[in-house]
Parts: C-alpha cells; sequence; structure tokens
C-alpha cells in the first residue's frame, strides 16, 4: 500500500491505529483524471455509508476515532486523502482546488463503488466541500454533517481580505483571519522597492517556510491551548513569527509521538503546497467565480443537517459557525465540544455517539 512503509518506519503504535486501515485504502480515476486515495469498507444490509472528507492540515487516517467506531456498527465508509494530500494526486494549478470540482471528484468516488444511501460529513476546508455537496449534489446525499466550521454558503466568505478581517474583528471582537493573506508592504527606500510578504497561506514563500520549520508549523495548529490561535494565529502576521522562530508549545494529546512522526513524514515528502490552494482559491477569485455556479435557491439546505460546535476554537469560534449555519439549515442539529478545533480526534466518544443519535434519530427517522 501507498503509505505502508512509511507506517512501519514510525513504529508499532502507529501501525496499530493507521496501520490497521491500510488495507482498505484504494485509487480510482475521478472524471476528469486525477487520482484519488481513499479508505473504502461497504456497509452492511441496511446501513448508510459515511463520507468523511478531511480538511487542513489532516490526511484520511486522522478519521480512524470515526473508521474503527462506525465500522464496527456497520456503516460503510468512503474517506479519501483530499485533493493535495497524501496519496491523492497533487496538482499545481489553484482553479483545480475549487470546491464544485472537488465536489464532484468525491461523486466520483462514491459512484465508482456503487454506494447509495450517503451522509457526507466534513471537517475544516472538508466542511467548504460538504458545503458543496449539499449545494449541487444534494438529491445524492441523506444529510450533511459539519465540525468545527458549519455550512459555508456561495459567496459568503469573497476574496477581499480586509473585508473579511475587518468583519471578524466587528462581529468576534478580534481578528481571526490574519494567517490567510498576504499583505504587501513597500519599502520607504526611494530607489529599492522591497516587497516584504507578512503573512502567510497564500505568500509565495508559505510551502518552502513550513517544510524548514516544520515541528513548529504542527505546534502552532495542533497546540493543546487553544487559546494560542487568538494570539498566534488570528492577527496579521503574527503566526509566520511564530514559525520563523521555531516556536514550541504542548500539541493536542489524542495524537501518539509515533503518529506525529507519521504526518511529519508525509508532509516532508509531499510539502504544503497542493493543500495551500484550499487558501488560494479564497483569495485569488477563483472561489468566487466558482460560487457563481451555485442557484440561488440551493443555498438553503432542506436535508438534515449536524453542526458539531469546538467551545475552545478561538479562530472558527463556535457562536458564529452555528448562526452562519442556522441562517440556511432549518432542520439543524447543533452539539457542542468543550475541546478546541480538532474535535473528531480530541473527543471522538462524544462526537461519535452524537453523530450515531443524529443518524439514528434525525437522518434515518
Amino acid at each position: 500500500m501507498r503509505f505502508l512503509e512509511t507506517a512501519r518506519s514510525v513504529g508499532t503504535a502507529t501501525l496499530a491505529v493507521i496501520g490497521s486501515l491500510l488495507p482498505n485504502f484504494k485509487d480510482t480515476t475521478v472524471s476528469r483524471g486525477l487520482n484519488y486515495h481513499y479508505y473504502f469498507s461497504p456497509p452492511a444490509s441496511g446501513k448508510p455509508t459515511l463520507l468523511l472528507v478531511h480538511g487542513f492540515p489532516s490526511l484520511a487516517v486522522d478519521w480512524h476515532p470515526q473508521i474503527n467506531y462506525f465500522k464496527q456498527k456497520g456503516y460503510g465508509l468512503v474517506v479519501p486523502d483530499q485533493l493535495g494530500y497524501g496519496g491523492t494526486d497533487k496538482p499545481k494549478e489553484s482553479k483545480a482546488y475549487v470546491h464544485s470540482r472537488l465536489a464532484q471528484d468525491l461523486v466520483d468516488i462514491i459512484d465508482h463503488e456503487n454506494v447509495t444511501d450517503v451522509i457526507a460529513i466534513g471537517h475544516d476546508w472538508g466542511a467548504r466541500t460538504v458545503s458543496f455537496l449539499a449545494n449541487l449534489h444534494s438529491d445524492r446525499f441523506l444529510g450533511f454533517g459539519f465540525l468545527a466550521v458549519g455550512y459555508v454558503a456561495p459567496n459568503s466568505i469573497g476574496d477581499a481580505i480586509e473585508e473579511l478581517r475587518n468583519s471578524s474583528i466587528a462581529n468576534i471582537g478580534y481578528e481571526t483571519f490574519g494567517y490567510w493573506s498576504v499583505v504587501r508592504l513597500i519599502s520607504p527606500h526611494p530607489i529599492l522597492i522591497e516587497w516584504f510578504y507578512r503573512e502567510f497561506f497564500s505568500a509565495p514563500d508559505a510551502p518552502k517556510v513550513i517544510a524548514n520549520h516544520l515541528e513548529a508549523f504542527f505546534n502552532e495548529l495542533y497546540a493543546k491551548d487553544g487559546r494560542l490561535w487568538r494570539f498566534n494565529m488570528g492577527p496579521t502576521g503574527a503566526i509566520r513569527v511564530w514559525i520563523e522562530s521555531d516556536t514550541s508549545t504542548p500539541r493536542i494529546t489524542s495524537y501518539a509521538d509515533d503518529q506525529w512522526k507519521f504526518h511529519e513524514q508525509i508532509f516532508r515528502k509531499y510539502t504544503l503546497d497542493g493543500p495551500l490552494n484550499f487558501y488560494r482559491v479564497n483569495l485569488n477569485g477563483d472561489q468566487k467565480e466558482d460560487d457563481k455556479l451555485v442557484p440561488l435557491e440551493n443555498y438553503e439546505i432542506k436535508k438534515p443537517v449536524f453542526f458539531g460546535g469546538a467551545r475552545e476554537d478561538y479562530v472558527v469560534v463556535y457562536w458564529a459557525q452555528e448562526a452562519s449555519t442556522r441562517q440556511f439549515c432549518p432542520n439543524l442539529t447543533v452539539v457542542n465540544f468543550d475541546e478546541n478545533h480538532w474535535v473528531p480526534s480530541q473527543a471522538p466518544k462524544e462526537v461519535n455517539q452524537a453523530l450515531e443519535k443524529w443518524i439514528t434519530g434525525v437522518v434515518l427517522a
């Protein structure tokens, strides 16, 4: 299997958690000619299939608490490495990552497996892709789940970073989008014009900076203390300073040391250049154009929707996510968790039980 040798190289703990999933990974070519690497387990008779869509910077195997729990209960599972990640193709062009195309890729995978009665669940940027599944392919799904990030309606993000920044300050009380953007400062020198990239995920040098400081990058993204995001990720310029300074802090406890080593080896091998396109398309106009494909009448999601908020997430603030989701999803179930952004791994028992209760009591009722 594609990742088997990497898993073996980092120890028995990783093999126990991740290695057991590897025999169920497959590859298929979607309709636009790209290869997707994904976990598949067929459903037992009468059970629905869960399509689990990860975000940034994760892998399909990060859903292992949900995979193991729901597989034992007979649910089918389709869990892809998103475009740009892991064993899936990594096109350079940012337009390849607009969410209508990503959504079609996922429909192609479930078609390839001939599964019906599918429930799509996304975390982080995976929630944005699941939103497009709800907008453009609602008839193919029984319901939609969103973790940490709620339903994202078309045209609600836009491509003006100053507008996003000002909106977060006005509504949340502080800046939350500073890690996204590029701010170009012109040197006051009368002859030499110097362009300095303060920020970050959309900056041309971001993949190289992250590769050179990968430990610090993971320290920030997976910080155990969610409050750090408010001061070291949300403000413009803060995350670049953190990463380039090789700053350290305790990480979330839901990953074993060997799992961190596994992730670091994967992202050192493939870099973050592909995954960073999820940010680039939202700032270069590609996603704004893509949003126009959604008819206005499809903004509202009439199927059952689940939102699992993260109370300790200080950038993707749970009450704001719930409010925007509630605006477009009348059949909404909300459960909030006392964890930071990484709720599927930080609170697996609570998340799994809440999702199962929603599936059995609402979606299938």
